[in-house]
């Protein structure tokens, strides 16, 4: 390929790994993973002024990714769009140094095909859309071995140069994610070879004692602090490793063995499991990608004897496999990202073997058919992650939505940060949120994404003093959240809302994350119908809330107190036939009738299926309160007081 080629090839590569990485960014994969936010809060304290040299929280982090983070948050606040935004920049940078790679080892085809591979294969695709650390590992890999080709060229200072930034970065792939730690394994092993078979003599001394020295000095103070501090930088891999008994469960030969061969298989037959880190179960490239692997792994084997850059690809597979293979829940795909970028030079080189073969009889099919390999893993993966996994629920459990959704309903309350959409930059005068401290504790989304507040006050607390602008309680739904009721001032218009529900990855079923009280000043509202036990209706209000179910308010208010828990019955009825019914108490049960105060209005909330969207003219609704344990109706009073029915019938009205 011509240089000028090369630099549209390459432009094109760009495009389209950019439009995978784009689309739905921050939005999908939805939520926010714990270990995504506890970057985001140790971005938070170095914005603050601490400047660490390794983060000891969740386990140990290196620092790279969360000083890039910090610059992000920083910018553009407390979302995940700006925590996740380095990722996307980390994983296009590596598209292009694995085509810079790809040409410095082979030829600027092979480097081509390479960046185009990697732009299309899921795995990479989904790392540059999370806020993991281990997206630059890959990168400061391609950068270090596409420097360090660079060492035996003719040219003097260009050889130093590119052995000064080869060893600067080898020195910052440390500081981006643990796995890098076995790269000097490969690198030792690989010249140990090229020793073995005299490749090692076209070396220079010169380059390479520079290349050691940049290398050394970069890693000096991760190197010291080490030392310092043992168990915080080593302590995470023994509690994963295949001889951990708690892992291997007293086998851990038996599941060294199954490692190894989960890991061989999931380059073509069957991926890592984790929703987090992949669709699950899918392998690295799709059964074309897979095909040119195989054979670009032959025709490596082949070279690997007479081609240094073949025998390198041959060991970085091997040793960088390590990681994942010598720990739990093999093929892990965030162990194994140091296989990343080398990996996709395989099918790059398999591809290349084919297209010399293809152009000498048609020049045209090369191309051909490299475009409808590529095309293949295109639509492969497009349908793979924007289709059935967009939509999953269970990418949702596993990336702790729930926790986001909390974090979102405070802000949106208070008019502040990110609010599930967008930023809000306008907060709300005298508004105040009263939040379990066990949320606050479990979720470090929360504490990512709301932030330090004095708005925000952790449960228990004492009363506010008056209503001001609203009050909200946000309640853990599976306790005995009553003592947090008695924060909601009193006259107040209350509505409960649920939050979304979450399942961790060892509950049994999903479970609601939390429950909202909110207290509102009370708006001058005349009864609809007046109910005995000092119930009135105040009004009624008929929404789609979503693309399946309707929701029907029901604004009660109390003037005296309700001494029975009553269930509401609701008919849903269109063109006087009944469509949709349905009981439930008030609320949900969560602020039942025995609850209400004198005075207070409450926004009563009940979802209907099947109804499809409201049709005013053509629906009305059919309600009533009664008591399921003996069948009683709570009346409908006249003006003077008299039973006139147990029943209401009323308009559905359109917007």
């Amino acid at each position: 390929m011509s240089r000028r080629a090369t630099l549209w090839a390459m432009v094109a590569v760009l495009l389209l790994a950019a439009a995978l990485r784009l689309a739905e960014f921050g939005r999908l994969p939805p939520g926010l993973y714990h270990d995504e936010a506890y970057h985001g809060l140790d971005a938070a304290t170095v914005l603050a002024g601490d400047r660490p040299l390794y983060f000891p929280a969740n386990n140990g982090r290196e620092p790279l990714f969360i000083y890039l983070v910090a610059g992000a948050v920083g910018v553009l606040g407390r979302s995940p769009f700006a925590l996740r935004l380095p990722a996307l920049f980390a994983g296009l940078l590596t598209v292009a140094a694995t085509g810079a790679l790809g040409n410095a080892l082979f030829s600027r085809r092979v480097g081509v095909l390479a960046a185009a591979v990697l732009a299309v294969t899921l795995w990479h695709v989904h790392l540059s859309r999370v806020g993991f650390r281990a997206v630059l590992l890959p990168l400061f890999t391609a950068l270090t071995l596409w420097q360090g080709a660079h060492v035996n060229v003719s040219h003097r200072r260009r050889a130093i140069t590119g052995a000064l930034l080869a060893g600067l970065f080898y020195g910052l792939t440390f500081y981006t994610y643990t796995a890098a730690r076995f790269t000097p394994v490969a690198l030792a092993v690989y010249a140990a070879l090229l020793v073995r078979r005299r490749r090692s003599l076209t070396v220079r001394a010169a380059p390479l004692l520079a290349a050691v020295a940049a290398a050394l000095l970069t890693l000096l103070p991760l190197a010291a602090y080490t030392v310092l501090h043992p168990q915080e930088v080593l302590g995470r891999p023994g509690q994963v490793f295949v001889w951990n008994a708690a892992i291997s469960h007293g086998d851990p030969w038996g599941l060294l063995a199954h490692n190894l061969l989960a890991t061989l298989g999931m380059f073509f037959w069957r991926g890592d499991r984790i929703w987090r880190h992949n669709v699950p179960w899918r392998p690295v490239f799709d059964p074309l990608l897979g095909l040119m692997f195989l054979l670009g792994l032959v025709v490596a084997l082949r070279r690997a004897r007479r081609s240094p850059a073949a025998l390198l690809l041959i060991v970085w597979t091997a040793v960088m496999s390590l990681p994942t293979v010598l720990a739990e829940d093999a093929p892990h795909f965030l162990r194994a990202v140091g296989l990343l970028p080398l990996i996709v030079l395989l099918p790059a080189l398999g591809l290349d073997w084919l297209w010399t073969r293809l152009a000498r009889p048609r020049p045209w099919l090369a191309p051909l058919v490299a475009a409808g390999v590529m095309g293949g893993g295109l639509v492969s993966t497009a349908w793979a992650y924007f289709g059935d996994y967009a939509r999953a629920l269970q990418t949702a459990y596993w990336f702790e939505e729930g926790a986001v959704g909390l974090a979102g309903s405070v802000n949106r309350f208070l008019g502040a940060g990110w609010d599930g959409e967008r930023m809000l930059h306008a907060p709300a005068a005298d508004r105040r949120v009263y939040l379990e401290r066990g949320l606050w504790e479990q979720w470090p989304q929360v504490r990512f994404l709301v932030g330090p507040s004095a708005a925000v006050t952790l449960l228990p607390a004492a009363p506010p003093s008056d209503l001001g602008a609203g009050v909200a309680v946000f309640a853990w739904p599976y306790g005995d959240y009553a003592p947090a009721l008695t924060l909601l001032p009193h006259p107040a218009e209350i509505s409960v809302e649920e939050g979304p529900l979450s399942q961790g990855d060892r509950d049994p079923r999903p479970y609601t994350t939390f429950l909202a009280f909110y207290a509102r000043p009370p708006a001058e509202r005349t009864p609809v119908a007046r109910f005995g036990a000092g119930v009135e209706l105040l009004g009624t209000e008929v929404t789609a809330a979503d693309g399946e179910r309707v929701r029907v308010r029901l604004i009660w208010r109390a003037t005296a107190p309700v001494d029975e828990d009553y269930t509401v019955f609701l008919h849903y009825l269109r063109d006087g036939e009944r469509i949709a019914q349905g009981d439930s108490r008030a609320a949900g049960g969560h602020y039942p009738t025995t609850a209400w105060r004198p005075g207070d209005v409450v926004c009563d909330d009940h979802f209907l299926v099947g109804i499809g969207e409201p049709q005013p003219g053509r629906d009305r609704l059919r309600f009533g309160l009664w008591r399921p344990e003996n069948g009683a109706r709570l009346p409908i009073l006249d003006e003077a007081g008299n039973p006139a029915g147990d029943w209401l019938e009323v308009p559905v009205v359109g917007d």
